[in-house]
């Protein structure tokens, strides 16, 4: 049995093999066209994994998307995915950008409340049940001469939880992030 795998927002401009692309846009390799906004096209407990790269900042209502990917994924399916980090400069140019994400974000779906130290509510994801599997930060550059460095310091704060916790505290503006890298899984 083949996993089923779907892309959210790809843009067409990538397509994991064997996947299911959906886009809002009309674009070489998007499969499905829909607003996502909407909710998603497929069944409940019926999609294995899904990737969102830079697609979870545009959505409208951050809630509603994640109880979607949630109703579509089976017991143990992935959402793998990036985000841009709230310190990252860039960020803020981008008019499409509607929702922050820091690395206590996705910790609001988790009942389990495992991933950190510092606890955060988890009233708003009602039924939702995620546990986050993994969660990086990305420290990245367009400029190829400072990669060197932002890779060090990436070692250096995801070294352990405490350093992710201990830089999101107090070094996120001297040393801004470019995104999370994350994986969630429906419990």
């Amino acid at each position: 049995m083949t996993k089923k795998v779907v892309e959210l927002g790809c843009g067409g401009s990538r397509k994991f093999n064997g996947s299911i692309t959906v886009d809002a846009v009309k674009l070489p390799g998007v499969d499905i066209i829909h607003d996502l906004n909407e909710g998603l096209p497929f069944a409940d407990d019926s999609i294995d994994e899904i990737h969102s790269y830079h697609f979870l900042e545009h959505v409208n209502d951050l809630q509603f998307v994640l109880t979607e990917i949630h109703r579509v994924l089976k017991k143990g399916g992935k959402n793998i995915g990036t985000v841009p980090h709230f310190s990252n400069p860039h960020f803020y140019s981008d008019f499409t950008h509607k929702n922050f994400f820091g690395l206590y974000t996705f910790a609001y779906f988790e009942n389990a409340q495992t991933t950190f130290r510092r606890k955060v509510p988890t009233f708003y994801s009602g039924n939702l049940s995620f546990q986050t599997k993994k969660i990086d930060l990305v420290f990245k550059s367009s400029f190829i001469e400072r990669y060197p460095i932002k890779k060090a310091i990436g070692a250096i704060f995801n070294s352990c939880r405490y350093m992710q916790e201990l830089y999101e505290e107090n070094f996120c503006f001297l040393f801004p992030a470019y995104e999370i890298y994350f994986e969630i899984e429906k419990i």
